[in-house]
């Protein structure tokens, strides 16, 4: 029986870009959790993130073994609830929908509506620790 070997995925311009898209989002989780004192939101999000990773890998073995697979419409649900860290990981980790244009175009939309939210959690609580409140 033959050892199947993961192929390395390289590094480019492209997976560089997706990682930066984390820096807002855990900058933004830091902030809250050093001055709103809450960990909810940082425990939500990587569980949903770890749940949607596995979801990714469980479809890819799906695909592999022929079988029935994974809605779409349920991995953009889980990236939509705030999952798409985990999504992001899961498409790179696992070679998986990431040359599905369509797909891409709805994910790529949902973490950018994302990046917006979190901008605005960051900004205001940066304002609101900067004028101590």
């Amino acid at each position: 029986m033959s050892r199947t070997h993961h192929r390395a995925r390289p590094i480019t311009p492209l997976t560089l870009l997706a990682l930066s898209s984390l820096l807002l989002p855990t900058l933004s989780l830091t902030h809250l959790y050093l001055h709103a004192y809450t960990v909810f939101p940082i425990i939500y999000t990587l569980v949903l993130s770890a749940f949607t990773f596995l979801l990714y890998g469980y479809d890819k073995m799906q695909a592999r073994n022929l079988n029935w697979r994974v809605k779409e419409s349920t991995l953009h649900l889980c990236a939509v609830l705030g999952g798409w860290p985990g999504a992001l990981a899961g498409m790179h980790y696992f070679q998986h929908k990431t040359r599905k244009v369509r797909f891409l175009v709805v994910f790529w939309g949902v973490v950018g509506v994302w990046e917006v939210c979190w901008w605005g959690v960051w900004r205001t609580e940066y304002q609101d620790w900067e004028r101590g409140v």
